[in-house]
Parts: structure tokens; C-alpha cells; sequence
């Protein structure tokens, strides 16, 4: 079954598509191990654009940068050519996004903002207030 392209881009995630030949080209970026026959090698996700699968419904493929860490955000994704690009199912989608976010959290705050914040502390009036304040 065939997937209608997305309205916008569509001529880049088509290109997307065919360059993958309508798979998932996760090769565990999402932390699954993607078993190549259950051989215990390192294969490629199989999901295809329209395939049906239970408790999912139909595949649609995202594009989404290769490497989204050093391309940034993936919003940027609709100004980067095709070749920097895969196609990715949801579900490896979604879990390459939160590996991301859980390596952002474990990063070192960056430094102070662009202004103190000193200037604005306030002394509560009263305990109460200070334990307001608190939560």
C-alpha cells in the first residue's frame, strides 16, 4: 500500500523514501538491537512505509536528520537536502528523540544567564510567605 506523501515537502520526502527503499533505516540508533533473522547481528529496523502493523495502524515513515544531534533541532529538517536525511518509523523516531533529551539532561548546566538574578531576590516578610515561597 502506498503513503501518500505529506503536504509540505513532498518532493524531499519522496526522495527521502526512495533512497531508503520505503524502510526504516534505523540500524539501532533507538537502543533496539533490530536482530537480523534473530541472529544476534546488528541489523536494519523492517518496517516499510504502509505496512500494517497491530496496535499501530499503518507506517508512515519520518524524515528526520541523519544525525540530529550536530544538525540540530528537527524542525531544521525541512531545510536540509535529502541525503542528510532518513527515513525513520515512528517508533524509532520517537526513541531517538528521548535518548537525545536524556543526554541533554545529563549535560553540565551551561553558564550563567545573561543577566543575575540576585537583584530580584526578595526576603519573605513572614514564615508563612518563606514557605510559600518554598513550593
Amino acid at each position: 500500500m502506498t503513503v501518500r506523501p505529506p503536504i509540505v515537502g513532498a518532493e524531499k520526502w519522496s526522495a527521502v523514501m526512495r533512497n531508503a527503499g520505503d524502510r526504516c533505516e534505523c540500524k539501532g540508533a533507538c537502543g533496539k538491537k533490530h536482530d537480523a533473522d534473530r541472529k544476534r547481528v546488528q541489523g536494519r529496523c523492517d518496517l516499510e512505509n504502509g505496512k500494517h502493523v497491530s496496535k499501530v495502524g499503518q507506517v508512515v515513515l519520518i524524515a528526520m536528520p541523519r544525525d540530529p544531534i550536530n544538525e540540530g533541532d528537527f524542525v531544521t529538517a525541512a531545510s536540509l537536502p535529502a541525503r542528510r536525511l532518513a527515513a525513520m518509523c515512528p517508533s524509532c523516531h520517537d526513541a531517538v528523540r528521548r535518548r537525545i533529551k536524556a543526554a541533554e539532561k545529563q549535560l553540565p548546566p551551561q553558564g550563567d544567564g545573561l543577566f543575575g538574578a540576585e537583584e530580584f531576590y526578595v526576603d519573605p516578610a513572614s514564615k508563612k510567605q518563606a514557605d510559600v515561597g518554598a513550593a
